[in-house]
């Protein structure tokens, strides 16, 4: 698309015609996706990121300046998006692994945990409940304290692999102690 019917378009959109967006996302869609995806290959976030950069770009169309780059623009939007995302990521992730550590990891004596506690028995149940190799996994990192890089080595998987599968076991876990946290206060 040359850059005047570019900036036709966003004046039109500007202006509230709607179906002038259409044409920019069909136009800027592809390239977009696959910017998402490089930064964040993420399946089912790619789509979801670059849906938020066109809501944002919308949202904000009258802040953008027609006749410049408007894919450029898209782009920044996206960029901040998935840095926002991976972000979020870290934190959910962090706190995840704190709390399981907490829980696998406590000795008895430690005041208000005890090997009788509920929550032993729920993780232990949990944990019960994974595949054979998830709950490998979990030997290695909270009984054998490896490093990622050690574990990576030992399954023969690149470390990312190692790291996302642990972020998702812990979900995992922590959804499943939520479920037998909450059926118990039912109880």
């Amino acid at each position: 698309m040359d850059r005047e019917k570019e900036k036709q378009l966003v004046l039109d959109v500007q202006a509230g015609k709607l179906e002038a967006f259409e044409e920019l996302i069909l136009e800027h869609g592809s390239r977009l996706r696959a910017f998402v995806a490089m930064k964040l290959p993420i399946p089912h976030l790619i789509d979801e990121l670059a849906h938020e950069a066109f809501v944002f770009a919308h949202h904000h169309i009258h802040d953008f300046e027609a006749g410049t780059n408007f894919g450029k623009w898209l782009r920044a939007i996206a960029f901040n998006l998935v840095r926002k995302e991976t972000l979020r990521h870290q934190r959910v992730s962090k706190n995840n692994e704190k709390f399981l550590e907490h829980c696998l990891v406590q000795s008895s004596n430690t005041a208000g945990f005890t090997p009788e506690a509920p929550v032993f028995a729920h993780l232990e149940e949990c944990v019960n409940q994974l595949p054979e190799g998830q709950r490998k996994l979990l030997g290695l990192k909270y009984k054998l304290v490896q490093s990622t890089r050690e574990m990576a080595a030992v399954l023969q998987q690149s470390e990312a692999w190692v790291r996302t599968t642990l972020c998702r076991v812990r979900s995992v876990l922590r959804d499943c102690l939520e479920r037998k946290a909450m059926q118990e206060a039912k109880s």
